[in-house]
């Protein structure tokens, strides 16, 4: 017979070991997906209103916009950290946790086009390793269906980089070169993520999804037409609400896919 005290300890080292178990079994969840692309798409979203700032813009307030986006995705990001994840994931988490404060700093500030192409580049990095970790956080939830959710948010994170990019252009804070070479690299980004989905069996991604897919491409066409003008006139509000409007029709589109993903 197995005294009291055994019994315990038994017991206190069965919790150790159980806690360990939950420890190093521990995977991403639906939530963390959701939670990484609002980040990402949100660091663009937030360029693109600290440009119309810096133009001095003030119709649709991008002022009280760019001051909610920064709150928000701080709330995300710190949030994002507690949530129990493996050690490579969080690495690349603390990662993305630094490039995002040397961000916070400069959209806190005052908009300069001095340091707007600096930041334009720092919020680049932040959106490639912000893809990275939102595919790995898909990735080991062991379900295709959070990797499918990360593809169809790119759409409209390119589309959120576009519209930051041409804001930046009709600015002045961009050269011809580099807006027009990140508008083709954009273009071609797009254009993979689309007919990837648009391609995929329909077990994966249903004909309604698609149906989707493809009125989104039709607004972005006219998207493009825009930032790839030569015409040097530039009208950086409509672009702004174009961009609304995708991003808004993105997200109709992902909680349809997560209703579809419940039945």
């Amino acid at each position: 017979m197995v005294k009291p005290k055994n019994i315990l300890h038994c017991l206190k080292y069965s919790a150790i070991l159980m806690g360990l178990c939950i420890t190093v079994e521990a995977h991403a969840t639906a939530q963390d997906v959701h939670e990484i692309i609002d980040i990402c798409t949100s660091s663009q979203r937030a360029m693109k209103d600290y440009a119309l700032v810096g133009m001095r813009v003030t119709y649709s307030n991008p002022q009280k916009d760019l001051d909610e986006t920064i709150k928000h995705l701080d709330a995300e990001m710190a949030d994002l950290e507690k949530h129990p994840l493996s050690k490579k994931l969080h690495k690349e988490e603390v990662e993305l946790q630094s490039i995002w404060q040397s961000i916070e700093k400069t959209l806190s500030q005052k908009a300069s086009k001095t340091t707007a192409l600096d930041l334009r580049h720092h919020v680049d990095k932040f959106s490639q390793q912000c893809e990275i970790v939102a595919l790995d956080l898909a990735k080991d939830t062991k379900s295709e269906a959070e990797s499918k959710i990360v593809h169809i948010s790119k759409l409209d994170l390119d589309v959120q980089e576009l519209a930051g990019d041409y804001v930046m252009k009709a600015w002045d804070a961009i050269s011809d070169d580099e807006y027009y070479k990140d508008v083709k690299d954009i273009k071609e980004d797009y254009q993979k993520e689309y007919e990837l989905l648009e391609n995929a069996n329909k077990a994966l991604v249903s004909d309604k999804i698609k149906k989707h897919l493809k009125m989104l491409d039709k607004q972005f066409m006219m998207f493009e037409f825009m930032a790839e003008s030569h015409s040097g006139r530039f009208i950086p509000l409509l672009i702004a609400k174009k961009a609304n409007i995708i991003h808004k029709k993105t997200v109709e589109i992902l909680n349809e896919e997560e209703r579809e993903e419940e039945k």
